[in-house]
């Protein structure tokens, strides 16, 4: 059983001027953990997002992290809205082989409130 690699770099993508629910996107999965194209029928059918535990500095791992979503694949994106912040997510790809490795570990925070406002 080949392992799928989640090699994707996670990133989130905000909407300025105002804060509002980030995307969690990333890469799609297109090789295995050896470098490798998926073989044929191996291709990713979904990816999971999982949001981690309390340890900002630990691994995301159970029974300390926490399923939010699942999203289809070719689809490489995620929608936070709802989700707490500031909190560390993953993803996972996942074919009829399994699931992958967790990703990099990625911290959302809410846009800091500007400094010393004042009037002209």
């Amino acid at each position: 059983m080949r392992q799928l690699l989640l090699t994707a770099c996670l990133v989130l993508l905000l909407a300025p001027p105002a804060w509002a629910a980030p995307l969690l996107a990333w890469d799609a999965v297109t090789t295995g953990s050896d470098g490798l194209p998926l073989g044929p029928g191996l291709a990713v059918t979904e990816y999971r997002v999982y949001r981690c535990g309390p340890s900002a500095t630990g691994p995301c791992a159970a029974p300390d992290r926490v399923l939010v979503g699942t999203v289809p694949a070719p689809a490489t994106q995620f929608d936070l809205a709802g989700q707490p912040v500031p909190q560390a997510y993953i993803a996972t790809a996942v074919n009829k082989a399994g699931e992958s490795l967790d990703s990099m570990k990625l911290k959302v925070v809410p846009p800091d409130f500007p400094k010393n406002p004042r009037l002209p």
